[in-house]
C-alpha cells in the first residue's frame, strides 16, 4: 500500500503525468476523465501506478466518498495518485478488489473512517494494512473468485448501459 503525490498549484501543467484523483472512480469502476489534473514530470518523487493495481480514495471532504475503489486497468500512459488516495497492489487484485466490495469492507469504513459534521473522512493506511481477512488458502479458488465477481460486474454495466 502507498500514499499518494503531493504537489503545488505551480506544479500543474497542461499535460505532463496524469494525477489520479477520486473523481477516477465510478461506481466502483476506473475512468479517465477530461478534467484530469498533469503535473510536471519534475514534481514526482513517487511510483507510477500500473496495470490492475487498486485506487482507494484515503480522503475527501465527504465522509461517504472515503473508501470508494477501483482496479486500475488499460494504462496507456504514466500516471500516479494523488495525495488523498491510496494505491494497493495485490498477488490477486481482483479478489482483493471484490474483497472491498463486501459486507466486512462497508463494515470497516464505517467504523474506521473519521470525519463528518463538515471535518475531512480520512482513512488511515494503517488501519486498512492491519485488517485480518479471511480468505481462502489456495490462491486458484482466490482468482476464481475474483474472475468470477470482475466478470459479474462488468455484465452488470453493459446491461446498465442498455
Amino acid at each position: 500500500m502507498r500514499r499518494g503525490l503531493t504537489y503545488k498549484p505551480n506544479d500543474v501543467s497542461d499535460n505532463g503525468i496524469r494525477v489520479l484523483r477520486s473523481s477516477n472512480i465510478n461506481e466502483d469502476t476506473f475512468v479517465i476523465r477530461d478534467d484530469d489534473v498533469f503535473v510536471n514530470p519534475t514534481a514526482v518523487n513517487i511510483t507510477s501506478v500500473k496495470e490492475k493495481d487498486i485506487l482507494i480514495t484515503s480522503a475527501n471532504g465527504s465522509s461517504r466518498l472515503v473508501g470508494k475503489h477501483a482496479l486500475i486497468q488499460n494504462v496507456e500512459q504514466e500516471m500516479v495518485h494523488g495525495g488523498f488516495m491510496l494505491i494497493a497492489t495485490a498477488k490477486n487484485p481482483y479478489f482483493v478488489n471484490t474483497l472491498m466490495s463486501s459486507a466486512w469492507y462497508d463494515k470497516f469504513i464505517n467504523s474506521y473512517v473519521l470525519g463528518g459534521n463538515g471535518a475531512i473522512g480520512n482513512l488511515s493506511k494503517k488501519d486498512l494494512e492491519e485488517q485480518i481477512v479471511s480468505v481462502p488458502s489456495n490462491p486458484a479458488e482466490q482468482t476464481f473468485i475474483g474472475t468470477f465477481f470482475s466478470t459479474l460486474d462488468t455484465l452488470i454495466t453493459l446491461h446498465q448501459r442498455e
